[in-house]
């Protein structure tokens, strides 16, 4: 059979043989014409379409990378599905029999027939061999009017060669024409190089070293922009576009600073400023058909002092150990001091700029800290202040090694507090407005420096005549208070005389050798006439009346008190009684509840009262013990008369004001309440309260009738001083009388 196969193949007709076999090798050239006419167009498509996105939007080099992997696997695609797939697809004869069969209708299958069964042993009960010869005899002869030239279909594949002829020209013209653009598609496409396409216009950014600035927290931002005006156009606009970390966009026009002359300047420039920044962004600048890409502003902690201190030497005279000081607002320090800073910032800085300010006026040239004047961990740093004579302020101006620097200065006022002089506040003690030539200028009070005091004088003048020292006194324990009592002034040296004016003043100094003098501070300046002993005495003979007037008012008014208690009765008689403070024989009110206000106002106007007496007491024992010791201190007094003034008066009065007189305000107030609350009997609180005003008023007649005792020993020494004064008028009269006598004995 096998022998049989084979003998009825090679009874195929040579004719027939030729024709497939040519419609094989033409069917597989148009698969490959169409396949590389179709990949060249689409290499000439793709170097246009990458040239044209390249141009305009300049990919960065991940996107090319993308963009030339999808132009290849296209490419790819075309090659294996129109060339792989197609061109080396095996070509069975009964298929290409098929196709001539498709397109020559006139072969009517004989062609097919003869080509099937010729591959195979014909069954007989399928076909007769006779008429399978004269099939294969027929399809040989009509083959050979068959052209099969006349199955393809030329104009795709002229079309696919005209585009791939006119990409491939379009490319060569390109390359040609335009030489150096080609070289930039080739070697930012295919090198994927970083080289920029050429440009109408230029751009330059400041400030962006790398493509990142770093921007310290909550600052502005300012960035600059500059177009190159020689050899480029400028742009009519600069736009910024920004995106944040969480995806937000915005986009900003830059503002163009003047009109520049491209002739004289060569660039424009564009600024626009971010404000409070706190998050890092991302930018592209773009202007004409340059851009800036990529750039980023990170946000870094500004630079700023964490922690300082002062450390403090005072002044020598002082005598102060130096001491470490906070810096907090204004640091108040003693004029000539010499103050160290000590500061320590929150990040790691290359240099610090000091500008002092002093009195308002900064003091050039400001100094910088830098290199190794910084501590070891570039964090720390001093600065040492010359001596500190005026008020001051110290501006630090920190530079981190981002290249931050702070936003604002981190101020430090240093206050000079200057030395001030003393202040002595010192009164004159038992001394009036008059002294006689013997006195003894007594003061009290205290004397106070804000750091030590020296001396202590008496500055005094007598009329007209020049300031004189006196009693100077130097305090060697430097204390910075000093109590005044017992300090006074002997005026017998100066000689005094009645009618003279003599001015007098305590003067404190200090210790301070800041200037040329010290500090002095003083107390008022006294005014003191000088008068006989006998002139003083009249003087405070007239006070003691004065005062004895003002005690007999007391005595008046506490009887006042005395009086009202006394006509007041108990709760049951209380209808029929008039109120308190109602005048004799008036009717007693017809309402309980006016009644009961009127009582309480009579008895809080007594209870004011009291406690005014009480004061006045305490004045009046405090002005007679001033008496005696101006009696004192004029080498006036007498031991009977500072007894009579001291033991039987001043102290009287002061138990009064100080224990008799709080007493009686006590119970006067329990008897106000008593009256209001009916807490307690209002007899027994009326009467308690009427005994206490009864002692109180006995207790300052006593007193009263001392007063008096010491006014009829004051008239019986002013009516000695009379007698005295008749007998020395006496005296000189008679001596007078003589002296005449004498004359006129001579003349005769």
């Amino acid at each position: 059979m096998a022998t049989a196969s084979l003998k009825n193949r090679r009874e195929l007709d040579p004719a027939i043989t030729t024709r497939l076999t040519s419609l094989r090798r033409r069917i597989r050239q148009y698969v490959w014409a169409e396949g590389i006419a179709l990949a060249v167009t689409w290499l000439g498509a793709a170097f246009w379409l990458s040239l044209a996105a390249d141009w305009f939007f300049e990919p960065s080099v991940p996107v090319r990378l993308l963009m030339l992997a999808a132009l290849f696997g296209v490419l790819a695609a075309i090659i294996v599905k129109r060339l792989g797939r197609r061109a080396f697809v095996r070509l069975a004869e009964g298929n290409l029999a098929m196709l001539l069969e498709r397109r020559f209708p006139q072969l009517d299958d004989s062609l097919l027939t003869a080509v099937v069964l010729s591959h195979r042993e014909p069954d007989p009960s399928d076909c007769d061999p006779q008429m399978l010869d004269e099939t294969r005899r027929e399809a040989a002869r009509r083959i050979q009017s068959v052209s099969v030239g006349a199955v393809f279909n030329l104009q795709p594949l002229r079309q696919g060669v005209l585009a791939a002829l006119l990409m491939t020209l379009s490319v060569t013209l390109f390359a040609v024409i335009f030489p150096a653009s080609f070289g930039v598609w080739s070697r930012r496409t295919l090198a994927l190089a970083d080289q920029l396409w050429p440009r109408l216009v230029h751009l330059e950014i400041d400030g962006f070293p790398g493509g990142v600035r770093k921007v310290g927290r909550g600052s502005d931002a300012e960035i600059t922009v500059r177009a190159e005006a020689r050899n480029h156009k400028i742009p009519p606009m600069v736009q910024i576009r920004f995106r944040d970390p969480n995806g937000g966009r915005s986009q900003v026009t830059m503002d163009r600073i003047g009109r520049i002359d491209p002739r004289k300047d060569a660039y424009q420039s564009f600024t626009y400023t971010r404000r409070n920044l706190l998050a890092p962004l991302r930018l592209d600048v773009f202007g004409g058909d340059d851009a800036l890409r990529d750039l980023r502003l990170e946000v870094v902690e500004n630079p700023t002092i964490r922690d300082w201190s002062l450390r403090c030497a005072f002044p020598a005279y002082l005598g102060r150990p130096p001491r470490t000081l906070p810096a907090t607002g204004v640091v108040p320090l003693p004029q000539g001091a010499r103050v160290t800073v000590r500061a320590t910032a929150n990040k790691d800085l290359v240099g610090v700029q000091v500008d002092t300010v002093v009195d308002g006026k900064a003091v050039d040239p400001p100094r910088v800290i830098t290199g190794n004047a910084l501590g070891s961990d570039r964090r720390s740093f001093t600065f040492t202040l010359p001596v500190l004579n005026k008020d001051t302020t110290l501006l630090f101006t920190l530079s981190d090694a981002d290249g931050i620097k702070s936003r604002e200065p981190v101020r430090l006022d240093l206050a000079a507090v200057a030395d001030q002089p003393p202040q002595v506040a010192a009164q004159l003690d038992g001394i009036g407005t008059a002294i006689t030539p013997l006195a003894r200028v007594a003061v009290a009070g205290r004397a106070t420096d804000d750091y030590a005091l020296d001396r202590l004088w008496f500055e005094c003048q007598i009329d007209e005549g020049t300031p004189k020292k006196a009693a100077v006194r130097t305090l060697d324990r430097r204390p910075a208070e000093f109590p005044l009592e017992g300090l006074a002034l002997e005026v017998e040296p100066f000689h005094l005389r009645p009618g003279q004016k003599f001015f007098v003043s305590l003067r404190a100094s200090d210790r301070c050798d800041l200037k040329k003098t010290p500090n002095v501070g003083g107390s008022d300046r006294w005014l003191l006439d000088v008068v006989t002993p006998e002139q003083l005495l009249a003087m405070l003979e007239a006070r003691e009346l004065v005062l004895r007037q003002q005690f007999e008012k007391i005595i008046r008014e506490t009887t006042e008190t005395r009086d009202l208690l006394a006509r007041w009765e108990s709760a049951d008689s209380e209808r029929t009684q008039p109120a308190l403070g109602a005048e004799p024989g008036e009717q007693p009110d017809a309402s309980p509840e006016r009644r009961l206000d009127r009582q309480s106002f009579s008895l809080g106007r007594a209870i004011t009262n009291c406690r005014k007496n009480a004061s006045e007491t305490l004045g009046l024992a405090d002005s007679f013990d001033d008496v005696r010791k101006q009696l004192v201190n004029n080498r006036l007094d007498t031991e009977e008369l500072k007894e009579r003034l001291e033991r039987r008066i001043a102290d009287p009065l002061r138990t009064i004001a100080r224990e008799s007189f709080p007493e009686l305000d006590r119970r006067l107030e329990r008897f106000q309440t008593a009256l209001e609350q009916k807490s307690l009997p209002t007899a027994d609180c009326r009467r308690q309260a009427w005994e206490q005003a009864d002692a109180v008023l006995l207790a300052m007649q006593k007193v009263l009738d001392r007063m008096l005792q010491l006014e009829s020993y004051h008239e019986a020494v002013e009516l000695l001083r009379e007698i005295i004064q008749l007998q020395e008028q006496l005296h000189r009269r008679t001596e007078a009388r003589q002296k005449q006598k004498l004359k006129d004995l001579l003349k005769e």
